[in-house]
């Protein structure tokens, strides 16, 4: 076949091919040309999840008549004048193909009025094919109508999901941008009925209430840092440890204020919560990171959804950091939901819990009122002082503290404090060995002598003192003092186990620590004098992260005084 030119049409619906991916895509681009025009109220119509129709209405600068048709040219832009401006990017747009591709595969109307001219100008195109421009009257400001999103590429329209779910994908985009700029009145309805509104007030934590719910945002806690050479800030909310999801969908990340999907940076704010939430689930937040433009580069893909930065391991870094700060300024124990005790009956007496998350619940979430976002109590991370009472089934110890009764899962507890023994002495470079009386043999199979052989060292750095015994076998001389409580064969041949799945650490050594004091911990079941408990409790109180064992689950549930007063009806 020779080589030939491709039409204006097949190029055009290529184009969009790396644009346009869902509708989703078109609400993105049309929201961000209204941010750029400097717009302060936006209305997002949408129906059948964007496919039939989307609306943007916005009061920005508006265009002149005459701009119009340039505006569905293809790379034309009023942001950009040379390659240079990139290295001082402040706007959204500026590859100037979005409208052109975006017009090429639906029908397309752009109605726009410059606040200095006394009428506005309206452009259609159906398909790629632009119609004359004429007068109409409107208000200043801009309202871009799109229909029939891929009627003319079956393919592409058959890739897209239930309206549900497309309406779902949208709605996190008018989102994102909506908390990115809080100081826009942001408005969005699906099919006449609507999803969220914000209130421009200025406030992120008012813009959280109304995109996330009061529920949510009250749950919310301010993020702020800033590298050493104040290169890279960071400012935002993140949810408490307690407020998560089994997914990243409630986790936005935003670059000078540019909506982005980073992996990197998403598991850089994750791993602060390392510890502090079960694995599997997800914290909730709303991140901006501002950098200087020539310290970011946003021009490495057509959707503009990724970046890259000149120094990443700074900017994660100081994600981290201020995240953590963050949290163990903030966590409070986890309080027990509020529980229902019924009449005394011949079946005994009875108790149903009110479960406080209306998922686990298996109901909808009820959509509240937007106001502003009560503050969130701050709480030191550190334990509260506490009075042992006594044991519940060997293996809840009962406290009472400065604010009602505390149940402490003794095993959890303990795999905390031996979590952070063990991590002092590792970063002190002193771990803590127990010599044996006699050396214990243990037969490894193949895959556990494998993983011994690449965590040798690491092991040695636990305090492990580990030898070859012949064929698969392993002498074991010492242990980490830690440890003195188990059977070491059994714990070793656990650590090596988990191992092989690859761990939940930061680090290998840490992976292994983890390990090493899950299998080293009192177990649950296992009855305790008062002694051993108020030990473990007051050591508990000398963690630096006491609130979560190693693997994110809580140490302690809180019952307050008030709602022990409310049960016994005192209140």
């Amino acid at each position: 076949m020779p080589i030939q030119l491709l039409d204006d049409a097949t190029i055009g619906k290529i184009a969009a091919g790396e644009v346009v991916e869902r509708p989703a895509s078109v609400v993105k681009e049309l929201v961000e040309n209204a941010l750029d025009a400097g717009a302060r109220r936006l209305r997002v119509e949408l129906e059948q999840g964007g496919k039939a129709l989307i609306r943007v209405s916005d009061d920005g600068a508006g265009m002149r008549p005459a701009e119009l048709p340039l505006a569905l040219a293809r790379h034309a832009t009023s942001k950009l004048r040379a390659f240079s401006d990139l290295d001082r990017l402040a706007c959204y747009g500026f590859r100037g193909e979005a409208l052109a591709s975006i017009a090429a595969v639906s029908v397309l109307e752009i109605v726009s009025r410059a606040a200095d001219h006394d009428h506005a100008a309206r452009l259609r195109a159906h398909f790629g094919r632009v119609e004359p421009a004429g007068a109409v009257p409107a208000a200043p400001g801009t309202t871009i109508t799109v229909r029939d999103l891929f009627a003319n590429v079956p393919a592409r329209a058959a890739f897209l999901r239930a309206d549900v779910t497309e309406a779902g994908y949208a709605q996190r985009a008018v989102a994102a941008c909506a908390l990115a700029h809080p100081e826009v009145r942001v408005e969005l309805l699906s099919d006449g009925k609507p999803v969220f509104r914000t209130d421009g007030s200025g406030r992120l934590a008012n813009a959280a209430v109304g995109v996330l719910g009061a529920e949510v945002a009250a749950r919310l806690i301010p993020i702020a840092g800033e590298s050493e050479d104040q290169g890279v800030r960071v400012g935002g909310l993140i949810g408490l440890p307690s407020l998560t999801r089994g997914n990243r969908q409630q986790l936005i990340l935003l670059v000078n204020r540019r909506w982005i999907e980073h992996k990197s940076l998403a598991f850089a704010l994750e791993q602060a919560y390392h510890t502090l939430i079960m694995v599997g689930r997800y914290p909730v937040a709303v991140i901006n990171l501002e950098l200087p433009p020539d310290r970011v580069d946003v021009n490495v893909h057509p959707t503009k959804r990724e970046v890259r930065f000149r120094e990443e391991r700074l900017v994660f870094a100081t994600l981290q950091r201020a995240a953590r700060a963050a949290l163990m300024a903030h966590t409070p124990v986890q309080s027990v939901p509020s529980v229902v005790v019924s009449p005394l009956s011949a079946a005994g007496v009875q108790r149903r819990l009110t479960l406080a998350d209306p998922e686990r619940a298996g109901r909808p979430a009820p959509r509240t009122p937007a106001r502003a976002a009560p503050a969130p109590a701050a709480a030191s991370s550190a334990a509260p002082p506490l009075r042992v009472l006594g044991q519940v089934g060997g293996t809840y110890i009962i406290a009472e503290g400065p604010n009602g009764l505390y149940l402490i899962d003794q095993h959890a507890a303990h795999e905390r404090v031996l979590l952070e023994e063990l991590l002092t002495r590792l970063a002190r470079q002193t771990p803590e060995a127990q010599r044996l009386l006699e050396p214990l043999v243990v037969e490894l199979n193949p895959g556990q002598l494998a993983v011994f052989e690449g965590l040798r060292a690491e092991l040695t750095h636990l305090g492990f003192e580990l030898e070859g015994f012949g064929g698969s076998a392993l002498a074991i001389r010492a242990v980490p003092a830690i440890m003195r409580r188990r059977e070491p064969r059994e714990t070793l041949l656990a650590i090596l186990d988990e191992a092989a799945q690859g761990g939940d650490g930061l680090s290998r050594v840490e992976a292994l620590a983890m390990t090493t004091a899950c299998h080293s911990a009192i177990r649950a079941g296992q009855t305790l004098s008062l002694a051993e408990m108020r030990e473990l409790v007051l050591q508990l109180e000398g963690c630096t992260a006491p609130r979560a064992c190693a693997h994110g689950r809580p140490t302690m549930l809180h019952l307050s005084q008030t709602e022990l007063e409310r049960q016994f009806e005192r209140r």
